[in-house]
């Protein structure tokens, strides 16, 4: 069964599927009634899908909050603090409700601009297909409806778009919310952690340690800081975790009177060392072969949305994934299906 975050990421693979059908629909052929039904059905698609993705993320992020601040609890119990009635007080009092709303208002935002960049990616794909087909059917003297097939083919072989970045680069709409709502499920848990800490008094957290991390995390990790900066001996809790979309990085209390001597003087020297990256050159190495099988999925995945734009009729991804893998007669099959399809559209177009 999905979680909320799993289902909310679903939601977005879903719809931009169904946008794709739509946009497939034209090879019926692109008549000016067609193309209206076709805006209309894409802008209920994407208002339908805003509205039930903003519930589900209010909830994640105030499920997330409650989490990260029982889990402060625990920790401070567990440290010989104060009992668990003394450290619970009500999530009602204002910094709490506040931090829940900030960030599910942040989150609703993000989830507004990619609706926006899921319709006009949409739209235009419908105007590309228009003006091509028409190109194709008046200068090269191709039929009006394989040329409209052949753009469809074409342009639905990439996914559509949820984000498109300042440096030019294009983020499918289920990747980029996958993103967005682990990095809000994550600064919800460490914000409701600390926010705990804060109310009972609590001034010095620790960022956990992760072995195999990136460049930008092992810079923060493995140190206690200071949440107001009074404490001079550890650095100011300048930035909290999350660091990026998928970090994993977390904030617990570090209560000092229940450290022995030698665990405080290793916090002190660890946590003022320099902000840089001093991880090792095989946490290095095994951090960038992490990175280049995920990459290895991920271009399964394009490949996947290429041959189902030209073969409707191609199983799920996992299946798919699973052939790949094992380099099947069936998975052969469909690579020389996919080639010949190509080939004949490039036919067509020359």
């Amino acid at each position: 069964m999905m979680d909320k975050k799993e289902k909310l990421i679903q939601m977005y693979s879903d719809a931009a599927f169904e946008l794709l059908e739509l946009i497939q629909s034209l090879e019926e052929g692109p008549t000016k009634q067609r193309k209206r039904m076709i805006l209309k059905q894409i802008n209920e698609i994407i208002a339908t899908l805003s509205d039930e993705a903003a519930k589900l993320a209010k909830e994640i992020v105030e499920e997330a909050y409650k989490e990260g601040s029982n889990e402060a609890v625990n920790e401070l119990v567990k440290q010989g603090l104060k009992s668990r009635e003394e450290l619970e007080t009500s999530l009602k009092s204002v910094i709490h409700v506040q931090t829940v709303q900030e960030i599910a208002d942040e989150l609703f935002y993000r989830i507004l601009e990619c609706s926006d960049y899921m319709t006009q990616d949409a739209k235009n794909r419908i105007k590309e297909i228009t003006r091509e087909a028409n190109r194709r059917s008046l200068i090269e003297g191709v039929s009006r409806k394989q040329a409209t097939k052949d753009a469809v083919a074409q342009l639905n072989k990439e996914q559509i778009t949820g984000m498109v970045y300042k440096n030019g680069t294009v983020m499918p709409a289920d990747k980029y919310m996958a993103n967005v709502i682990h990095y809000h499920q994550r600064k919800a848990h460490v914000d409701g952690a600390i926010n705990r800490m804060i109310e009972n008094n609590q001034d010095l957290v620790y960022v956990n340690f992760v072995g195999i991390t990136c460049e930008i995390c092992a810079k923060y990790q493995g140190r206690v800081y200071s949440i107001s900066g009074n404490d001079k001996r550890f650095p100011k809790l300048e930035r909290r975790p999350p660091y990026h979309s998928h970090c994993v990085h977390n904030a617990t209390p570090w209560v000092e009177k229940y450290q022995v001597e030698e665990d405080i003087q290793k916090a002190i020297q660890n946590s003022s060392r320099p902000f840089t990256d001093n991880r090792t050159e095989m946490n290095i190495q095994k951090y960038e072969k992490i990175q280049r099988e995920k990459s290895k999925k991920n271009e399964t995945r394009k490949q996947w949305i290429r041959y189902k734009a030209r073969m409707p009729d191609l199983p799920d991804l996992r299946t798919f994934a699973s052939h790949k893998a094992r380099n099947t007669k069936l998975y052969q099959q469909w690579m020389e299906d996919y080639r010949k399809i190509g080939q004949e559209i490039k036919n067509r177009s020359g």
